[in-house]
């Protein structure tokens, strides 16, 4: 990480936050990331890639639990989330992963397979944007690559045929741009979409990524959107929650 540069974000970001509210907390946003010790959250995961036109979808469910808190080499509060995984509702769960959670009254930072990324920024406001990558090796320094969209609006999610319902959410969405500077979405030949949703006092109720491909990397080709050469979709939506 280059940490002058990166500090020099971030710390823009606080001082822009103390002008808009005068203390953390519902203000602030931080509700949208709730994090306890012995709380869970189960998801429903639909699985679909495509190659030559031909899709196959894989449908099972991750589970996530906060197993415990502590304090981490940088002297700051973090969390160790595990993510379990099961095939279905009757299979016994499975741990899949771990990973970090390290919340603040500036940021949510997560770190996942050695990676840590920029989750949230305080306060949460509408168009606000950052760095997802301030803090592992693809930092850009820089580039803006996440951003805050319908922030306090509500939000309907539809899986096993029940509609969910969340008053009051904001969404992050990462840019067609990569972090290093290379377009991934060009809306033509290729499509990639990354979408996140908060609940207020829930935390994170929805996550979907898309990546479409059009046309093989080489050759000429007419993108046909009817047509998806090579793609895959993974969403995620919350089903329940509690404490273990």
């Amino acid at each position: 990480m280059r940490g002058g540069f990166v500090g020099a974000s971030l710390l823009a970001l606080a001082m822009t936050a103390c002008k808009t509210e005068t203390e953390p907390g519902l203000e602030a946003g931080t509700e949208y990331y709730p994090v306890e010790v012995g709380t869970y959250r189960t998801y429903n995961v639909i699985d679909s890639t495509w190659n030559n036109n031909v899709i196959g979808v894989t449908r099972f469910q991750f589970r996530e639990r906060v197993a415990e808190s502590f304090t981490d080499a940088a002297g700051q509060l973090a969390y160790r989330v595990v993510r379990s995984k099961r095939n279905a509702t009757t299979d016994a769960w499975q741990d899949d992963s771990v990973m970090l959670v390290n919340p603040s009254v500036q940021t949510v930072l997560l770190t996942r397979n050695n990676r840590r990324t920029v989750e949230l920024v305080f306060p949460v406001q509408e168009g606000t944007s950052w760095n997802r990558d301030a803090y592992n090796t693809l930092d850009t320094v820089t580039f803006q690559n996440r951003s805050y969209k319908r922030a306090g609006q509500p939000f309907d999610i539809t899986t096993s045929g029940k509609t969910l319902h969340y008053e009051q959410t904001v969404t992050t969405e990462d840019s067609g741009v990569n972090s290093y500077g290379q377009i991934i979405d060009d809306g033509i030949r290729q499509v990639a979409k990354y979408r996140q949703v908060y609940a207020r006092d829930m935390g994170l109720v929805y996550r979907v990524r898309r990546r479409y491909q059009y046309c093989p990397a080489s050759g000429n080709c007419s993108p046909n959107k009817a047509y998806i050469y090579l793609g895959r979709v993974r969403s995620e939506t919350l089903v329940e929650s509690g404490r273990l």
